[in-house]
């Protein structure tokens, strides 16, 4: 680009150049006087040297402001807590569930469907915020969400129910997919990082809240049923916003017609892709719940599972039926060792933080007796803690510029918070479960949402989609192993054991027990009886915390491998 040697705005230095020259003075050459003129205007009008943090902020992309903006940000997280709140919300609605329908042996699917439905479609709904426009998107998103509640609140059976819950997933997927997007599109590098630490904040209460509000409702005359009817009602609320406010977001060319976009999106790597996850996650949840880990249908599906995810990484290797440009996993992101990094480091710490979200109340439930809203309350410091750092590193990680610092320290406190949690005993004090709990809180949180904001500043901005729904499949991943593992540590752990501590028990009585819908045959045993069963459930709870330092460890010994320490783009904090 050429650049004038004098600022266009300095008037005075072009009329002067347009003067007659004095007599015997050169025209190429200006007088001693103009040139400092000339050079004084200059100096004036030159931006100065200061560092990037001195200058102000670049405008944000985006055409609303004030009371819509904040309108907007409060809308889209809405979305964020209610699809966390339905992630736990079953912890509690699942033995009026059986009451209402009976056939328990379909209880695991009710967590099965949801995560089913929401990892399956990571890759596919990445492609598609990578081609479309992300408000109807997530609008659509929404709507899927919804006709899943309703169909959950509805639901006349538990087939029904199965159904709903993974239609929500699915949707709720999408809206978080699309909240990243729409976030990270509409803000700038330097407020980014602190808006969506939001993000991990709404999604920390609300999955502290599932329980609660599960419970509250089933105990309430209106039923188990409103715990789902109730996303109906917030979404309704905020349907103007989502409809009138939420600014569009087109990452194609304006002039690139519908057909094209579609011609754009890999249907042959999307029906693989889900495919191969989805029957990859029913056999790692499903194995040891639902059938046995050497049963036919688990052995089946890690086979197909195996098979497709072979064949869908030759189709997106060597670009069967799609172009090199238009796959739809980026495949070149393997190629690129901090981004492998960062998918590993947001696996393993997301596992290290689920891991107790989902196992701490259970302690307290079967030690302590309590009831799965008391058990909830008791996670308050993980939840708290959690959030907080979060938070923090959303703001003070955007204003210093590094983040592996973040990730190394995290690493540790998950993994000393891991290994105190895997050496609770039955009698453990309160007082201590709820330090480890801080431990792995700070720890998990010093990184958990980092990587959205990372792999922006370092992927090109065309191939932020795709970078997102990276981090996420990640992170997901992490959570979906992370439980998967640790689901199967505790109950066949916790069975064998039990069956030693109370022998003639039937297993599927002991199965129920664990699961919280018999809790009355454990109180109608002898005091040494349930003593001795306690115990028992306490030794498989200490493995069932092995994943968490086991996270908190993977995460320290990759951190220190990135050779980028530093986002490499100028980001600073957000004004709260």
């Amino acid at each position: 680009m050429f650049v004038l040697p004098y600022p266009l705005d300095n008037r005075h230095v072009l009329l002067n150049l347009r003067r007659p020259l004095p007599q015997g003075e050169n025209p190429r050459r200006p007088s001693h006087q103009h040139s400092k003129r000339l050079r004084l205007n200059q100096s004036r009008s030159r931006p100065s040297q200061s560092s990037p943090q001195d200058q102000p902020p670049s405008p944000p992309p985006r055409d609303i402001h004030g009371f819509k903006w904040i309108s907007v940000v409060i809308a889209i997280l809405s979305s964020i807590f209610l699809y966390s709140l339905d992630n736990t919300v079953v912890a509690d609605i699942t033995p009026a569930a059986v009451n209402a329908f009976g056939d328990s042996l379909k209880l695991p699917w009710l967590s099965v469907g949801f995560l089913l439905g929401g990892v399956s479609v990571v890759l596919p709904f990445g492609k598609l915020y990578s081609l479309f426009d992300a408000k109807w998107l997530y609008i659509f998103s929404t709507v899927l969400f919804n006709v899943g509640s309703a169909l959950c609140g509805a639901a006349p059976s538990m087939d029904a129910l199965i159904v709903g819950r993974v239609l929500a997933g699915m949707g709720g997927n999408g809206m978080y997919l699309g909240t990243m997007n729409l976030l990270s599109a509409t803000t700038t590098d330097r407020e980014r990082p602190g808006y969506l630490s939001f993000v991990g904040l709404i999604w920390g209460i609300g999955t502290v809240l599932g329980p609660v509000v599960g419970g509250a409702f089933v105990e309430s005359p209106a039923t188990w049923r409103w715990a789902f009817y109730i996303n109906l009602c917030i979404a309704g609320l905020f349907a103007p916003v989502y409809l009138f406010w939420i600014p569009s977001y087109k990452p194609q060319p304006k002039e690139t017609s519908s057909r094209a976009l579609v011609k754009k999106f890999d249907f042959g790597g999307t029906v693989l892709s889900v495919a191969a996850i989805m029957t990859l996650v029913m056999a790692i949840n499903l194995g040891g719940a639902l059938y046995e880990w050497n049963s036919g249908q688990i052995i089946a599906l890690f086979v197909v599972s195996f098979v497709l995810f072979g064949v869908f990484g030759v189709q997106q290797s060597w670009n069967f039926g799609v172009k090199k440009n238009d796959k739809i996993f980026p495949t070149h992101f393997l190629r690129k060792g901090n981004l492998v990094l960062l998918f590993c480091c947001a696996a393993a710490i997301n596992a290290a933080a689920f891991v107790p979200i989902y196992y701490i109340p259970l302690y307290f439930q079967f030690t302590r007796g309590d009831s799965p809203t008391e058990a909830a309350v008791r996670l308050l410091p993980l939840i708290f803690t959690l959030s907080a750092a979060i938070l923090a590193n959303g703001h003070l990680m955007a204003r210093w510029g590094y983040f592996q610092p973040w990730y190394i320290f995290g690493s540790v406190l998950a993994l000393v918070g891991g290994i105190l949690l895997s050496r609770i005993e039955a009698t453990t004090p309160e007082s201590h479960i709820y330090g480890f709990e801080i431990l792995v809180g700070i720890g998990t949180g010093a990184f958990a949402q980092a990587g959205y904001a990372v792999i922006q500043t370092l992927v090109p901005p065309e191939e932020m989609a795709y970078g997102i729904s990276f981090v996420m499949l990640g992170q997901q991943s992490g959570i979906a192993f992370g439980l998967a593992i640790a689901g199967a540590v505790f109950v066949n752990d916790a069975i064998a054991n039990l069956m030693v501590a109370l022998p003639g028990v039937p297993r599927n009585i002991l199965q129920l027990a664990l699961s919280g819908h018999s809790g009355e045959y454990l109180q109608s045993l002898s005091e040494e009886s349930r003593m001795a069963a306690i115990e028992a459930i306490v030794l498989a709870l200490q493995k069932v915390f092995v994943p968490v330092y086991v996270g908190g460890a993977v995460g320290l010994i990759l951190s220190v491998c990135f050779t980028k320490r530093k986002m490499t783009r100028d980001v600073i904090a957000i004004a709260v």
